[in-house]
């Protein structure tokens, strides 16, 4: 019999007898189906699991009379046979929702619901024998306190750590979680709904989803209801035991559905359903720092109909895969949609594989270990429900043909499709489907054992970062070096290089450009003729660590010596910089060999001219100084001092000196003292008049 909990599953089926689309590509090859159940009993909710020697373990509800178990099968001849059904549950209530497990040491986990105790608990077995014996029932929700808990998920890391999440529904509301290194025993249940301190979510907290990255650090999703509402709620456990503060990924007060996946650099990625319009979307957000913060939203849906039931997945190279169920009005039929993106989400590409006239319920996603796209479903388009397949060798870009896993007769009512890859590719489906002899529900399973290598995108490689010296009018001629892309497949590759600015600069897999001063990022993308492509950066800074050159010379640069007088000096400066054509030149000071007794007279030894303090700290080219002789009998020496910076902030000095010689020093001349003094002070005077 059916107990209430699979009430809400039955799928109502309108037979349209319309025919399959034709095929555009060439199909997977897949095993006649074989009834692994093979009972009278109705048998639902399958479940599927391979280890790395390519046994198959299957878990599925078997519904009696009276109750419902837990059975699990296994073959160890690549599906080829199954041995005869084990009874794990031996339930006088009722056991469903089955989950199953296979760590890296060949040990087959295996959850599921029951009734048994008198509440829903979670119960826990493990098999380290491939399945030929299992460990006694664990009930691991009863340390949560005995409250209804359903929900369950399971999942194990590279150290063979177990890790389950569950929901509780009374007494103690939340998500609750625990874990094993061994199987045995498990820790006491840490409700992850909660933050210390804080009250329960008495409204509730419903379906947890988990995922683990490569060094065993947590991520769980969960929906919270509260004032009527529900959001996306998320939380991470590292490796150490620490734990994240519970974050609101959705905000939207009408969220459910998340599905995780985490990719080998330990990026997160976050699907779920949003309903705060009149129409439900398919939302993301991607983490690139383990949770602890997240991509604004980003609806990948963004149609005029409804999407819902998201499933999500990765590849190796970090490309990221949602399909979902969905409707294109004005038709209420759902069809399966499916989007990719090599971007870390960025952008999203989506197309429809379904394209039925009928409905098209339950996706489910599965990549393989040779990087295939694999999508399966519930569809009605030839009338009673069947599982239809599609594979994507290209990493998303063109699928195969639609096939018919099922091919049932007209009594026929399939559902409920899993699929699981094996390491070595092999794809292993099973689903729930009416037996046409016995006339009950029984769990199904196909293999594709024949698995096809997928295209696999370019590489692209830009180069190491590049930090060069400025070579003239401001700019840099440097090369960009993309000749290290590759292409697994050996096809031919393209190339563009582009700016900041999305300006596409070169079309090969090296090009020379000026790069002008200061930090820039380029971008190469890489791709094959057939649309499968990847990009890379690389980050080049044009810098100038040269000063500039500069010379001073003065004019005159020797006088002789007058009484409180002023001669005015003209300088020369010459500055020159290999990047700046115009580097800023600064007097910057005049000072002399006699400072003591210069700076006892009244009036200033420097002046502008005209008159008045000099500016320093400014391009003063022309100035005056006094041309008084030394009390000690010495010639007196004026030291100025330019400066030349260049854009870069690169600086330089120079100094030039103009001599005031003393009577008895000084280039030879011809006439008297007097006449000296004369001819200098009609200079002086000159200078004064002209206000120069």
């Amino acid at each position: 019999m059916l107990h209430p909990s699979r009430c809400s599953q039955i799928i109502t089926v309108v037979s349209l007898g319309l025919s399959l689309m034709c095929a555009t590509a060439r199909a997977q090859q897949f095993s006649v189906p074989t009834n692994i159940s093979s009972n009278s009993d109705s048998s639902v909710t399958p479940q599927v699991a391979g280890d790395a020697a390519g046994n198959i373990y299957v878990a599925w509800e078997d519904d009696t009379a009276s109750n419902s178990n837990i059975l699990f099968s296994r073959s160890t001849d690549g599906g080829l046979t199954f041995l005869p059904p084990t009874n794990l549950s031996n339930s006088t209530g009722y056991s469903f929702s089955p989950r199953i497990a296979v760590d890296a040491g060949g040990g087959i986990n295996v959850l599921w619901v029951d009734t048994t105790p008198g509440y829903r608990a979670v119960i826990f077995r493990r098999s380290a024998d491939g399945g030929a014996t299992f460990s006694a029932p664990n009930n691991l929700s009863s340390g949560a306190a005995p409250a209804d808990s359903v929900n369950p998920e399971i999942a194990v890391d590279a150290g063979g750590n177990i890790i389950v999440v569950w929901e509780n529904d009374n007494i103690t509301f939340g998500v609750f979680c625990t874990h094993s290194a061994d199987g045995a025993s498990f820790s006491t249940p840490v409700n992850l709904a909660t933050e210390a301190n804080l009250e329960t979510n008495y409204t509730g907290s419903f379906n947890p989803q988990l995922a683990l990255d490569a060094s065993g650090n947590l991520y769980v999703a969960w929906k919270d209801d509260f004032n009527s509402q529900s959001d996306i709620f998320f939380r991470s456990i590292s490796n150490q035991g620490a734990f994240s503060a519970p974050t609101n990924l959705s905000k939207s007060g009408s969220s459910s559905g998340a599905q995780l996946a985490v990719d080998s650099s330990g990026n997160v990625n976050v699907v779920w359903v949003d309903g705060t319009s009149k129409i439900s979307n398919i939302m993301f957000r991607r983490s690139a720092d383990k949770g602890a913060s997240f991509s604004s939203p980003k609806n990948i849906s963004n149609s005029l109909g409804s999407a819902t039931n998201p499933q999500i997945s990765v590849d190796a190279g970090g490309n990221i895969y949602i399909v979902w169920q969905g409707n294109v009005p004005p038709s209420f039929s759902r069809d399966i949609f499916f989007a990719r993106s090599a971007d870390g989400g960025a952008t999203f590409a989506t197309q429809n594989l379904a394209n039925s006239f009928g409905s098209t319920p339950l996706p489910w996603l599965t990549v393989d270990a040779a990087g295939n796209i694999n999508v399966s479903w519930t569809d009605t388009n030839l009338g009673n429900p069947q599982i239809f397949f599609k594979q994507s060798i290209d990493g998303g870009v063109i699928f195969s043909t639609t096939q018919n896993l099922s091919n049932d007769a007209a009594l026929g009512f399939a559902s409920e499709v899993q699929m699981a890859a094996d390491s070595k590719g092999n794809l292993d489906v099973v689903w729930s489907d009416t037996d046409d002899a016995l006339g009950v529900n029984q769990i199904f399973f196909s293999r594709s054992s024949n698995p096809k290598k997928a295209n696999q995108p370019p590489v692209a490689n830009a180069g190491p970062d590049q930090t060069v010296e400025c070579t003239g009018h401001g700019c840099a001629l440097v090369t960009l070096d993309g000749s290290k892309s590759s292409g697994p497949d050996g096809d031919t590759l393209s190339f563009v290089w582009q700016d900041e600015s999305n300006k596409q600069l070169g079309t090969s897999a090296v090009t020379q450009l000026a790069v002008p001063m200061g930090a820039h990022t380029f971008t190469l993308t890489v791709a094959y003729a057939g649309g499968l492509a990847s990009t890379a950066v690389t980050h080049v800074t044009v810098r100038d660590t040269t000063p500039p050159t500069l010379q001073v010379s003065l004019s005159p640069n020797v006088t002789r010596s007058r009484e409180q007088e002023l001669v005015r000096v003209n300088a020369t400066v010459k500055v020159s910089d290999v990047c700046d054509p115009n580097p800023t030149v600064k007097l910057l000071s005049i000072t002399s060999n006699d400072p003591a007794e210069r700076g006892r007279r009244r009036v200033s030894d420097v002046q502008a001219v005209g008159g008045g303090p000099l500016h320093f700290g400014t391009d003063v080219r022309s100035f005056l100084v006094r041309a008084e002789q030394s009390e000690r009998g010495k010639d007196i020496v004026y030291t100025i001092t330019y400066s030349a910076t260049d854009v870069s902030g690169n600086t330089t000095s120079a100094t030039a000196q103009v001599r005031v010689g003393h009577y008895s020093s000084g280039p030879s001349h011809n006439g008297s003292r007097d006449d000296d003094d004369k001819g200098d002070k009609r200079d002086n005077k000159e200078h004064n008049r002209s206000g120069h």
